[in-house]
């Protein structure tokens, strides 16, 4: 099968010299309308950096690398100062009269407390585990965010090649019956055709330069849609020099399948999975004890010392006071808010479980359905090119007959018409098989 597979991409690559051959003197006739022609690197590049699931999806990366360094720093103590002052306005009371009291009552205070949790039932590691999982969910979906944003922007990419071929196929189906309703005009007035021959041609013109019309509307409608997808202020196109197919080489059926064992759906799932299982170990924790430490330092400072009769107002003593404090915790009962929090973490982990199986066996169908897709466009193909050879056989031959007056103008236009089915087909087939092999290279994270 591999075989065929490369075999097929021979035949896709000289498909596109087949299809493009005919038309190439029109390519630089062909208006973009003023759009810049980009390489499909530089679309996906420009994908990455703009796209906004790309950009949101870093933007989880960094807040899973802030919460692995908060989990680490929970291990380490935390430590506060402060800085205090104030002002007291004293009075003593006489009989029959109040005087305020002179001086300068300010005061002063500052301290440092440092707190650190001795044991806590693990949770601490739970959490760092937890926020590690978290981490490896991230940088997963990153990858898959980024493979995501591959996909769309070459399914566009494609889809403005194909509808440029087209616009091509439809201009060269135009000269053919411009060309055709010259000689059926000169038939007509040399009495050797009906009038129906020359009306005929008319009616071949008009759908010719329709489809001409429908072209380059796709292909317009195509390349603003490009131009969303990589985020560029001006609008883009496909460059022409990446009409010729011509891909890597396929690996084999079983080192696809070892590949999307890997692939970043079954990677985002499975870092799902560890972190509901940190989870539900957090939980656990919040059964036990927990033990911690704190340790508290202050420095009061009054203003000078003044006194009136006995009484000492403000003192010359500032002390210095110094507290540590053990507190041993042990929550027995908090209205089942940790039983029911125990719940909804053994939920959350079997859901995570189901989900990561799933991802697995659906990258496994998603391999096998793409495969198949790419195998069967590929056959397309190689039908569609021995088809365009017949249809451009049978439309040489019944040129000559009309010529000869052997057979009607409906057999020419005929072949004219099965001639342009088939160059659609091919451009069609051409446009699914890369189609399955950028989703392929999205279902295994890897460029094929």
């Amino acid at each position: 099968m591999i075989r065929m597979m490369q075999r097929g991409t021979m035949m896709l690559a000289l498909g596109a010299v087949h299809v493009a051959a005919p038309l190439r003197a029109q390519t630089s006739t062909v208006p973009d309308d003023g759009a810049r022609p980009i390489t499909l690197a530089e679309a996906v590049q420009m994908a990455h950096r703009n796209l906004p699931a790309v950009v949101g999806a870093r933007g989880l990366e960094r807040n899973a690398a802030a919460a692995a360094r908060a989990a680490y720093a929970s291990f380490l103590p935390s430590l506060t100062v402060n800085a205090s002052s104030g002002r007291t306005q004293a009075v003593q009371f006489f009989p029959g009269q109040v005087i305020p009291l002179t001086g300068n009552p300010w005061n002063y205070s500052n301290g440092v407390n440092t707190q650190l949790e001795l044991f806590d039932g693990a949770r601490r590691w739970a959490e760092l585990r937890r926020a590690r999982a978290g981490g490896e969910v991230a940088d997963a979906s990153v990858i898959q965010a980024r493979f995501d944003a591959a996909l769309q922007v070459k399914q566009q990419y494609y889809a403005v090649l194909a509808a440029h071929e087209s616009e091509l196929a439809a201009k060269a189906l135009l000269e053919q019956a411009d060309q055709q309703l010259k000689a059926s005009a000169a038939r007509v007035s040399a009495g050797v055709a009906t009038k129906s021959d020359s009306l005929r041609s008319v009616i071949q013109v008009g759908n010719a330069k329709l489809a001409v019309l429908t072209a380059q509307n796709d292909r317009r409608v195509a390349n603003a849609a490009l131009t969303r997808l990589v985020g560029s202020p001006t609008t883009v196109t496909a460059s022409l020099a990446d009409t010729v197919y011509s891909p890597a080489q396929m690996p084999t059926e079983d080192e696809l399948e070892t590949l999307v064992s890997r692939g970043p759906a079954v990677q985002v799932a499975e870092a799902n999975l560890l972190a509901a299982r940190a989870g539900k170990s957090a939980q656990r924790s919040q059964f036990l004890p927990s033990l911690s430490m704190s340790y508290n330092y202050t420095l009061t400072q009054g203003s000078r010392q003044f006194e009136r009769g006995n009484i000492v107002l403000f003192g010359e003593n500032n002390p210095n006071r110094q507290n540590m404090t053990f507190n041993l915790s042990l929550p027995l009962f908090n209205n089942l808010a940790r039983e029911q929090g125990s719940v909804q973490a053994d939920v959350a982990l079997r859901n995570a479980e189901a989900q990561a199986r799933d991802a697995r066996l659906a990258a496994r169908q998603q391999l096998e359905q793409q495969l198949r897709a790419l195998n069967t466009a590929e056959a397309r193909v190689e039908v569609q090119l021995a088809a365009i050879a017949a249809a451009e056989e049978d439309l040489r031959v019944q040129q000559q007959r009309y010529a000869l007056g052997a057979s009607t103008l409906l057999d020419l236009l005929t072949s004219q018409t099965q001639l342009n089915q088939a160059r659609q087909a091919l451009i069609q087939a051409r446009f699914d098989g890369r189609v399955a092999r950028a989703q392929l290279s999205t279902l295994i994270g890897r460029e094929l």
